[in-house]
């Protein structure tokens, strides 16, 4: 009777399929956990990046509401006004230009206009009614003046007691009337701009104030 025999020893080897499925399983699991940990920092990338987004919104929206408090503690407002005394032997009429803003207004440009014509000063518009009578007339000039809040300023001032009152009269019913209109560019410190037009009693602002006639006395 033959003897079995018996199987090989191999010294406890693994064959090569069992090596080869062993390494792709490890294979397998490195892979795998490199993708989740690339997952993972995309994830928290994206985090970090809708978090920088926001905390920037917060800074800007913060800065513009700085600013525009900023901007309201110093908000300038021009006024035109005129002001008549009309008793007998005592008639003057002035024209004045205040601030009744809470902050300085800076004067940037100046424009007086009769009959359509640009006028460099009040003294053009005041000579065609005097004709040859030599009178006295009160002009302050505010092209460039800084004009403080609650100030104001008489920009000129015509009465009885240096002309005739029919002077006085011809030259308050000429301002008052639509053949006139005085207009004023001004800003505030931020150069915040606004532009007043004394005839249709109306301000709108500006980017920006046009450069004034350089022979203006305004």
């Amino acid at each position: 009777m033959s003897k079995a025999t018996p199987p090989a020893d191999t010294g406890g080897e693994l064959s090569p399929d069992r090596c080869e499925a062993e390494r792709l399983a490890r294979l397998e699991r490195t892979e795998q956990i490199a993708l989740r940990i690339s997952v993972a920092q995309t994830i928290l990338a994206v985090i970090g990046f809708m978090i920088g987004v926001v905390a920037l919104y917060a800074a800007l929206n913060e800065a513009d509401a700085v600013r525009k408090q900023q901007q309201a503690s110093v908000w300038p407002h021009i006024r035109v006004r005129d002001l008549n005394n009309g008793v007998v032997g005592a008639e003057r009429f002035d024209v004045i230009v205040g601030n009744r803003g809470i902050g300085p207004a800076v004067v940037k440009y100046v424009k007086l206009v009769i009959d359509g014509e640009e006028k460099s000063n009040w003294y053009d518009v005041i000579e065609p009614l005097i004709g040859e009578e030599r009178i006295g007339v009160s002009h302050e000039p505010i092209l460039g003046a800084v004009i403080a809040p609650n100030e104001d300023i008489t920009v000129v001032s015509i009465e009885a007691k240096y002309a005739s009152a029919e002077i006085v009269a011809g030259f308050r019913d000429l301002v008052r009337s639509d053949r006139a209109n005085l207009i004023i560019c001004y800003c505030s410190v931020f150069d915040d701009c606004w532009r007043v037009d004394a005839k249709a009693n109306d301000t709108v602002e500006t980017d920006a104030c046009p450069a004034p006639h350089p022979a203006s006395e305004l």
